[in-house]
């Protein structure tokens, strides 16, 4: 196994410890405030310095790990399951269905999945809701335009044309022979998604749009920062590192078990 992808795991081992015991290992409450501490830069008692507000920069630092993570696992279950179901009918059934699934499909790909969520939100409103609804709207069709190209594979297999041929029902052979063929390539999809959910999320959050201002997390506290950017680079240095590590570690795993580990290990 590669050191990149080693590195990555423990990357990510390490963001789920933060998530879990982020109360114990906070130092101080990232809520509190302590006017007469604020801009302090890194010390001995605050690792990685303070806000603006003198709230200590690293117990937000781990309980906006909780938040990011957290959105993006749930963005990217809703996604992976609506993209599943829609990916498996059209797969199936094909036809005109699949026709003008995948005309949609191509109007959506032509176009940047960020911009494409930034346009939804403007049409909702701002707000955590509208946010998920927007970037979940714009990327199931990834997990169904995948899903529906190998449900069409699997569909041509001897086993599954067997099963037709003895009369057995649609969601017999979706569930017990479509399902077990595809759903590594859609999980694979799935890791590799979340880190771009992530970088999605902070991206909303620092143009204002995003999570309310009373949330601590990644993108916001980029957001509450860029205002001292000159005078207390630390404030956007923590954030953006922590975005930036995570979502490479992300991908990192994502694209090793796309292409050398998971895809062989499951092909036997």
């Amino acid at each position: 196994m590669p050191k990149y992808v080693i590195g990555s795991a423990v990357m990510l081992l390490l963001l789920f410890i933060c998530v879990l015991f982020a109360p114990y290992l906070a130092p101080f409450d990232p809520h509190a405030v302590d006017v007469a501490s604020k801009l302090m830069p890194p010390s001995q008692q605050h690792l990685l310095g303070t806000d603006q507000l003198g709230r200590d920069v690293l117990s937000r630092l781990l309980y906006g790990a909780r938040y990011s993570l957290l959105l993006a696992v749930t963005i990217s279950l809703l996604e992976l399951s609506i993209g599943a179901v829609v990916g498996l009918v059209v797969g199936w059934y094909q036809g005109r269905l699949e026709a003008a699934f995948l005309w949609l499909a191509d109007v959506i790909s032509a176009f940047p999945s960020f911009l494409l969520s930034l346009a939804t939100m403007g049409i909702l409103g701002q707000g955590i809701g509208n946010m998920i609804l927007a970037i979940v709207l714009v990327e199931w069709l990834y997990y169904a335009r995948l899903m529906v190209t190998m449900v069409k594979s699997a569909k041509a297999e001897p086993y599954v044309i067997s099963a037709q041929t003895m009369g057995l029902s649609v969601w017999h052979i979706l569930k017990k022979h479509i399902l077990p063929f595809v759903y590594r390539p859609i999980v694979v999809l799935a890791l590799m998604n979340i880190g771009n959910i992530i970088l999605m999320i902070s991206s909303f959050s620092f143009l204002g749009i995003g999570v309310q201002p009373n949330v601590i997390e990644w993108g916001m506290m980029l957001h509450d920062a860029r205002s001292y950017f000159r005078t207390a680079l630390w404030l956007m240095m923590s954030p953006g590192l922590a975005i930036l590590v995570t979502v490479l570690a992300f991908n990192s795993l994502g694209d090793y078990a796309d292409t050398k580990g998971w895809r062989k290990t499951w092909n036997g």
